[in-house]
């Protein structure tokens, strides 16, 4: 790895650690559950808290969780993920489950999504971990937004933090001020071998389709998902329809 690519790692690590700063999203001796999909976003994350460990002065405790549904017709290569967790010295579970979840003439993305996360939640309240990190970033913030405002005719993303179930525990989002673009190459630089994702529903998923339009909005202007993440703190009510 030469100078240049070695230097990417550590500006990604620095926008990471400003995140975790700004909204105080680890303090010392948390315990945190970081559900990893096998995709690039949560491995990177993952990877960038493992590392963080070695030089930050505050000390907290990883476990990484991948949640795989039988009802869904595409799985992860678990044992990857598995040696990708022991390589940084983080404990893996792997939880299975085979409720059914597709509902014929429903749309499948939604269940699937919401199950896995109901698992997620329930293996962080039952073990009692204090924090639950996605891999969610810039881009996918701006997704939500625009996915919200098209479906449901409202002006909401997601918070980079959030207490659940009368503060059992916290959801994290620590990649919040990265790009998807910047995560493409930190998981390239760190080794992460894209495995295979071959969803029969892929392409009928409403997200799929909102990505499709931010890859449009970025011909428009290249910054474009950063405009428009920073519009969302910059809301000018006055300049508004529905004022009186």
């Amino acid at each position: 790895m030469n100078k240049a690519e070695k230097r990417f790692l550590e500006k990604i690590r620095t926008k990471v650690s400003r995140a975790i700063i700004d909204y105080q999203l680890i303090e010392e001796n948390d315990t945190i559950v970081v559900g990893i999909s096998g995709g690039k976003d949560s491995m990177a994350l993952l990877d960038i808290l493992a590392n963080r460990l070695l030089s930050s002065p505050v000390k907290y405790r990883l476990k990484a969780v991948h949640i795989q549904l039988t009802d869904v017709p595409y799985y992860t290569d678990s044992e990857y993920l598995k040696s990708f967790c022991e390589s940084r010295n983080i404990d893996f579970d792997l939880i299975i489950d085979e409720q059914k979840i597709i509902i014929p003439s429903k749309q499948p993305c939604f269940y699937c999504a919401w199950n896995r996360r109901k698992l997620l939640f329930e293996y962080t309240a039952k073990h009692q971990f204090q924090k639950l990190a996605f891999g969610h970033h810039k881009d996918d913030a701006v997704e939500t937004l625009l996915m919200n405002m098209i479906q449901h005719g409202e002006f909401s993303a997601f918070p980079v933090k959030l207490q659940m179930f009368d503060g059992k525990f916290e959801i994290i989002r620590p990649l919040i001020y990265t790009s998807n673009k910047e995560l493409e190459r930190y998981a390239k630089l760190i080794g992460y071998k894209p495995l295979p994702y071959d969803c029969k529903y892929a392409d009928s998923n409403q997200r799929e389709k909102i990505k499709s339009l931010i890859r449009q909005m970025y011909q428009i202007n290249p910054d474009a998902v950063s405009k428009i993440f920073k519009s969302m703190q910059k809301i000018d009510t006055k300049h508004l329809p529905f004022q009186k």
